[in-house]
């Protein structure tokens, strides 16, 4: 399966991986502005200003470097740009991981139990007037965002990336955290069990930690408060420390401020051409951010930046079966598999692909799933079926979306609804995927309902 192509640094991007000096940096861009080839870039330069600054002060032991990805897909998909970038570099250790695999690796002897701990919650919120979803994610944001021996902060904070809608009020937070965290809390320690969300205030808790030299994490919008104050806590003093992120991209309900997070003395970077998109797509995928609070953290694509020219993108209308056989016709008459990679993505995943697999095989099309994948494959299948949220960080040069149907995008209807307003990101961060073309199809009468986002004068429509 293709990866990233060969980097060559444009003119923007020199500007940012010649500055040598340590501290936070953060590089922030729309979808398609290569903010991770310029943070990897970035890894070369910075390696061998840490090894000579070793060198000349007689320091033992390697440089030790943290690369952390957002998903265990996007992992395999740098691991072998990043290797490349230092290839030939001695006095380097190099550890690419999640950020859930590499705290379990700092916290020892610690194994997570997502399934009693889902049914604890699930049990303890019930009672609550929130929809059971929202409340798993606001569970989940509070928990991220505040240390235990912080959930006071809570009741009266801003809910940074949560949406204006279901309000959560002060008297619901309050319950919010008598009725569920406190005895949540007491029943992980009686059973001697942990969340996700316990490793990052471990690490924050913990001493004898390991220290890293270079830090970059990629996708950091969709880092919660806590895994950010974890990783800063083993960043070495001095330490070059790069966050990728585009708040306009984020699909998870996180938010946080810097300095809530110990972070200071920033210096930011903003990459604005794109160099993935055509024209075409952008103009696709921009209404889709119009109305929405990206804040300073975000970009909306950039149309004046994008000098390549692509065919429109396509809505087809039609049975299901009728949208995978129009698919399979497209590639076999269009795409070169040599050369060329396809991705067919789906906001569900899973069952729903089944179909799809199976007419795959029936035309002979080889095919791999890499939604939560821990390797890149290797072999020469160059279409991938992934979850969209598993695409995040990904590039193809042909991108399917098929089956958009309302089933699939569930979400409340009040104005400013946080789903919503994350399903809008999710389906941009998706068509902006695609290098060359991008094809979109949904059942007529069971359209979802992110398809009105979209302007009827940057896509071309295919009855089927």
């Amino acid at each position: 399966m293709k990866t990233l192509p060969k980097i060559v640094p444009t003119r923007e991007q020199l500007l940012l991986i010649s500055d040598p000096r340590p501290g936070v940096k953060v590089i922030r861009g729309a979808a398609g502005s290569g903010k991770t080839t310029t943070a990897l870039l970035m890894l070369k330069l910075q390696s061998k200003v840490w090894l000579d600054r070793k060198k000349r002060q007689n320091l033992e032991g390697d440089v030790n470097i943290l690369v952390l990805t957002f998903n265990r897909t996007l992992r395999g998909y740098i691991e072998d740009l990043a290797q490349a970038e230092i290839e030939g570099i001695n006095g380097l250790n190099l550890t690419i991981l999640t950020f859930a695999k590499w705290a379990l690796s700092v916290i020892s002897s610690v194994e997570v139990d997502t399934k009693q701990t889902a049914e604890k919650i699930k049990q303890l919120a019930k009672h609550l007037p929130l929809p059971e979803d929202f409340l798993y994610e606001e569970i989940d944001y509070l928990t991220g965002r505040f240390l235990p021996s912080r959930l006071d902060e809570y009741l009266n904070c801003e809910r940074v990336g949560r949406g204006r809608t279901p309000r959560v009020e002060k008297e619901l937070r309050k319950r919010i955290i008598e009725e569920v965290i406190n005895p949540y809390s007491a029943f992980k320690k009686q059973n001697k069990i942990v969340d996700w969300n316990d490793l990052p205030g471990r690490i924050s808790e913990a001493s004898n930690l390991p220290k890293y030299q270079i830090i970059i994490a990629d996708e950091t919008q969709d880092f919660s408060a806590n895994q950010m104050r974890a990783i800063m806590k083993c960043a070495a003093n001095p330490s070059t420390v790069i966050f990728v992120m585009d708040a306009a991209q984020r699909i998870y309900p996180r938010g946080f401020v810097w300095n809530e997070v110990g972070i200071i003395g920033v210096r930011n970077y903003r990459l604005k051409e794109n160099h993935r998109n055509t024209v075409q797509i952008c103009r696709f995928a921009k209404p889709l951010f119009e109305g929405l609070d990206i804040g300073d953290n975000g970009s909306v694509p950039d149309l004046d930046s994008c000098k390549k020219e692509g065919p429109m993108p396509v809505i087809l209308k039609g049975r299901y079966s009728q949208q995978v056989a129009y698919a399979i016709d497209f590639i076999k008459s269009y795409v070169d598999l040599s050369s060329k990679s396809v991705g067919f993505m789906h906001p569900k995943g899973w069952g729903w692909f089944d179909y799809l697999k199976s007419e795959l095989c029936k035309a002979s099309l080889e095919f791999v799933e890499i939604t939560r994948e821990d390797e890149w494959p290797k072999g020469p299948e160059n279409i991938a079926l992934s979850t969209m949220h598993s695409g995040k960080g990904l590039e193809f040069d042909h991108v399917f979306l098929l089956g958009f149907n309302d089933e699939t995008t569930p979400h409340g209807n009040e104005e400013g609804d946080a789903t919503l307003e994350s399903l809008r990101r999710t389906l941009a961060m998706a068509i902006t995927r695609a290098r060359e073309s991008v094809i979109l199809g949904y059942k007529p009468g069971e359209a979802s309902s992110l398809i009105q986002f979209l302007d009827k004068r940057t896509y071309r429509e295919q009855e089927l």
